[in-house]
Order: C-alpha cells, then structure tokens, then sequence
C-alpha cells in the first residue's frame, strides 16, 4: 500500500493551491493547515502503537519455568497479534506520510476523511485485544477485518478525494494517487473477504490475512506493468 518517495521540489505558482483557492487565507495559512494535521495524525498513531504494548499481558509464575511457560503460552496470542498489528499501523502511517508528500491544499473534505482514519487508527489497540482474548470466537477476527478494511477504504478514499478536488502538488501527478488506491484496494479486498471466512472458521479467517502479504506486491507489480505498457 506504498507509494514511491520522491524528492520534495519547489512548489510551482501553478500547483492547484494558489493563493486565489477557496481552501486558505494566504501561503502561510495553507502551510499551517496542512502541517497541523500532518503532527496531529503523527501524534494519534503514536499514541496507538502505544496503546498496543500498554494491552499486553505479563507473564506470571511462581518459578522461572512457570514464567517461561506462561510466557510461551502468550507468544501465540497475545504477542503475535502485538506485532501484527504493530506492523499493520506501521504499514498504514508509512502510506499516510507518502500521501502527505504529495499533497498540496488540505480542505474540509480531507479532514473529515483523515479523522475518521485516524478513528480507525484508535480502534486498532481495542480490535487487536478482542482478536487476543476472543480469537476463538468470530467476533474477535470479524471485528478486526471489519476495522482495518476500514482503514484502508478511508485510505482509497483520501487518494481519490485529492485528484478529485485537485489538492495534489502541481508536479506529484495522479500516479502516486492512484498507486495507493491499488494498494489499499488490496488490503481492503482481502480483509473483507475473510470476514465471511471467519463465519466458517475464526482460525481460517485469521489466516486469510496472510493474503495480504502476496496480493499486496503482485497487485503493485500488476499496476507499475500496466502502466508502462504502451499505448497501441
């Protein structure tokens, strides 16, 4: 769900926000607006990678074994849904910097967009707890798709909303843009279909995620080769 760094250039006067746009007062106003939310959003994520460690379980014993055991007993769970879901708002924040790159005019719309994401972002650590404590239940995996398809449709929904309304920087292109609508379509695909998996099967559901690890790389090689085809 990535989207290529490219090197930040001046801004051309003619970039969709110039001073005459209806998002802003003046230069400097753009530059705040856009810079605020860029450090809020950066804060929230932070605060929920915290929260996801602040959940985990301590290993318990009344002998070196016991603690090892218990410990064991949790890497299963408890730690690797940690990790995952580590790795999951890691994945996410890395595509929200590269679509904040590329980004020139922050309007209303984008807000309301990037707030419900980050609502979203919130929601990761209490998902991640009832995946942990009720994996083998459906609610516990269904729950989770349902909160990271989310995640990434409100993505899709941010890269079509910035070509829409014309708030990409003049020399970024609808490439970027449309690189990680490819992206988090995939994302959002494969979570969404594992909810009816996990009806069939909590641990099958759980499993179908790992989808996300193969289908993420083919569909961006599918893209990039597509779009380098030439036109006949």
């Amino acid at each position: 769900m990535s989207v290529q760094d490219s090197a930040e250039t001046p801004e051309s006067p003619e970039s969709p926000g110039t001073p005459e746009s209806p998002h802003f007062a003046d230069e400097e106003d753009r530059r705040h607006v856009r810079e605020r939310l860029i450090f809020f959003s950066d804060a929230v994520i932070a605060i929920a990678m915290t929260l996801l460690a602040l959940e985990l379980p301590v290993p318990h014993g009344e002998t070196n074994a016991e603690v090892w055991r218990s410990f064991v007993e949790l890497l299963p769970e408890e730690y690797l849904n940690f990790v995952i879901s580590f790795v999951v708002i890691a994945a996410f924040w890395v595509a929200h910097h590269q679509y904040f790159r590329k980004i020139h005019v922050v309007d209303a719309t984008l807000r309301r967009f990037n707030l419900g994401w980050l609502f979203l972002i919130v929601v990761v650590p209490f998902a991640t707890r009832v995946n942990s404590e009720d994996g083998h239940f459906v609610l516990g995996p269904v729950l989770y798709a349902v909160v990271i398809s989310g995640i990434a449709l409100l993505m899709v929904l941010m890269a079509w909303h910035a070509v829409r309304a014309r708030l990409l920087r003049a020399e970024a292109g609808t490439h970027p843009m449309r690189r990680l609508v490819v992206g988090a379509g995939a994302v959002a695909t494969v979570f969404v279909l594992s909810i009816p998996v996990s009806f069939a099967g909590p641990s099958w559901g759980k499993y179908f995620w790992l989808l996300t690890i193969v289908v993420s790389p083919i569909t961006s090689h599918l893209f990039e080769r597509f779009r380098s085809r030439p036109a006949r």
